[in-house]
C-alpha cells in the first residue's frame, strides 16, 4: 500500500470510531504495516494496514432464514447470506439449550463446521450477528461457500 491509493476497509471491528467496512480511504503516507489516512471526520490518523485492501469488497444484499424457527431458545437454522457480487455464502445458527439437549441425549461429542452460537435465535439476532460478524472481517471464516 502507497501513498496515493485508495483503499477499502474490511475490518473496522477495533477502530469503527474511525472507519466503516466497504468504504474507500486514500492514503496519506505509509510505513511498515500502518497507513494514514483521513478517517471518518476526516481527521488524520494512523491504522494497522490488514484492515484494509486495494479491491472493492462486495455489500451484504440479503440475509435469509432458511428453517422455520419454532422456539427462539432451542432451535438449529440455516440462514443464507447474498451479496451484490451474486455469490452466497451459508451458515448455521444454533441455541446453547439446542446443543445441551444434544449432549443430554447421550452424546460425548458434538461437532460441526462453521456453526454461531446464540442464546436465543430470531430474526433481528441473526442479522444483528452476521453484520457484527462482518464489521470483524469474521464473516467468510464462520459461513460456509455456497
Amino acid at each position: 500500500m502507497k501513498k496515493g491509493e485508495t483503499i477499502y476497509c474490511i475490518d473496522e471491528s477495533l477502530y469503527s470510531d474511525h472507519i466503516t467496512k466497504r468504504k474507500s480511504y486514500r492514503i496519506e503516507d505509509a510505513k511498515l504495516d500502518q497507513i494514514k489516512i483521513p478517517n471518518d471526520r476526516q481527521k488524520l490518523v494512523w491504522l494497522p494496514s490488514h484492515c484494509f485492501t486495494d479491491s472493492i469488497i462486495p455489500d451484504i444484499k440479503s440475509i435469509n432464514i432458511d428453517d422455520e424457527i419454532n422456539d427462539n431458545y432451542n432451535s438449529c437454522v440455516e440462514v443464507t447470506i447474498k451479496f451484490s457480487d451474486g455469490t452466497k455464502r451459508w451458515g448455521t445458527f444454533m441455541t446453547i439449550n439446542r446443543l445441551n439437549k444434544l449432549f443430554n441425549n447421550h452424546r460425548h461429542y458434538f461437532t460441526g463446521k462453521n456453526l454461531i452460537f446464540t442464546q436465543q435465535i430470531n430474526k433481528d439476532i441473526i442479522e444483528r450477528t452476521i453484520m457484527e460478524l462482518d464489521k470483524q472481517n469474521e464473516l467468510y471464516k464462520n459461513t460456509n461457500e455456497y
